[in-house]
């Protein structure tokens, strides 16, 4: 049980990808360093394995299956896809929630895309704190992207948290809300980067990932002719998870290198990079810019991905495209060091301050309300 001194916090955290669990890991390691107790709750198997290696208590739950078809999450598939597992996932739940009680009920309940967190804030009356990237879909009226829809990610929040009592919204661009329940933070950005040495040398990094059948390797092998043809004066060095590497493999020779990622691995790559090829995802952008180096972004066919790309446009921090042609790249590789002074002003303005010492403040600030409802 913890100590009256302490602060007990339930974090719970999903999504697809690292990012989110990246984000949580460092805000739980600050908490921890702050002598309060965390426990997380995830529905995964590998995000169960990342927090116990940094010795982060770990609850294993389930969570249904939403995917959106014709931008919109319907009912009826919502049902089909999940009819199998929901008995055994809500005997899971309770199994949580019985461990939960066992362990100590927390003083509040952080959910980062993940649904049990907030059914177990509501059970035991504790207050909830969303902290993600994504609410910004939910709260604020933000411009179509034909023939994208930030709706499908609307209503997932919707349904994962109906309710919370405050949202931090991590954004690498400045956003604004008269809501007084929001507030727009910078991204997380682990210590191990933000104190990273960083240099220049002359090569570029890039990593591509999956999203459902779209895969790496169009934009791996039309990078890697390009950089072999028109820039063979720099190095590229590409990442892919280890299950697309035997079809890619074929594509390295000459000045282009192809590994299975590594995170140590490609964010010392990344520090000593001039530039950064990959996807828009969310996380990885942020950490580009805190280590100063512009971006070439190819989005993945998600409303969010086109958000984030269109967003490093508009603020001078690299360049979108919808896929990798020689002119675009070699356009971007000339406007590299004019981006880079570009991306490296907007981290002093925007990203210079470190999140998780707001978010720790709140969280401890909820200890003399901790048994008020969220309802």
């Amino acid at each position: 049980m913890p100590a009256p001194s302490q602060l007990d916090v339930v974090i719970g955290v999903n999504g697809i990808g690292m990012g989110h669990s990246v984000r949580e890991s460092e805000i739980a390691r600050h908490l921890l360093s702050r002598g309060h107790r965390v426990r997380v709750i995830t529905t995964s198997a590998p995000r169960a394995r990342y927090f116990r290696e940094q010795g982060i208590s770990v609850l294993e739950a389930w969570m249904p299956t939403l995917i959106e078809h014709e931008h919109r999450i319907r009912t009826r598939d919502a049902v089909r896809n999940n009819a199998r597992y929901v008995l055994s996932g809500l005997r899971r739940h309770r199994v949580v929630r019985r461990l939960i009680e066992e362990g100590g009920i927390p003083d509040v309940f952080l959910t980062d895309y993940e649904p049990n967190a907030p059914r177990l804030a509501y059970h035991f009356r504790r207050p909830l704190i969303s902290v993600d990237q994504q609410s910004k879909y939910r709260h604020l009226d933000l411009p179509p992207i034909h023939p994208y829809s930030c709706a499908p990610d609307r209503r997932r929040l919707q349904l994962f948290a109906p309710r919370a009592d405050r949202s931090f919204i991590c954004s690498f661009v400045p956003l604004t809300s008269r809501d007084p329940t929001l507030e727009f933070l910078p991204p997380v950005i682990p210590d191990a980067l933000r104190t990273a040495p960083v240099t220049t040398e002359p090569m570029c990094v890039g990593y591509f990932s999956r999203y459902f059948s779209h895969g790496p390797e169009p934009s791996v092998a039309r990078l890697s002719a390009i950089f072999r043809d028109s820039a063979p004066h720099l190095r590229l060095r590409l990442y892919a998870q280890p299950a697309d590497m035997p079809h890619l493999a074929r594509h390295e020779g000459g000045n282009v290198e192809i590994r299975a990622f590594d995170r140590d691995a490609f964010l010392t790559d990344l520090a000593r990079a001039q530039a950064v090829f990959s996807n828009a995802g969310f996380n990885l952008i942020a950490e580009a810019i805190a280590l100063g180096k512009p971006l070439c972004v190819v989005p993945l066919p998600t409303y969010d991905q086109h958000w984030c790309a269109r967003s490093v446009t508009a603020y001078g921090l690299g360049v979108d495209v919808p896929r990798l042609e020689e002119k675009p790249v070699r356009d971007f590789l000339h406007r590299v060091p004019e981006l880079a002074s570009s991306v490296r002003e907007h981290r002093q303005r925007h990203l210079a301050d470190d999140p998780r010492e707001r978010i720790a403040a709140y969280l401890e600030g909820t200890r003399s309300d901790s048994s008020s409802p969220t309802r």
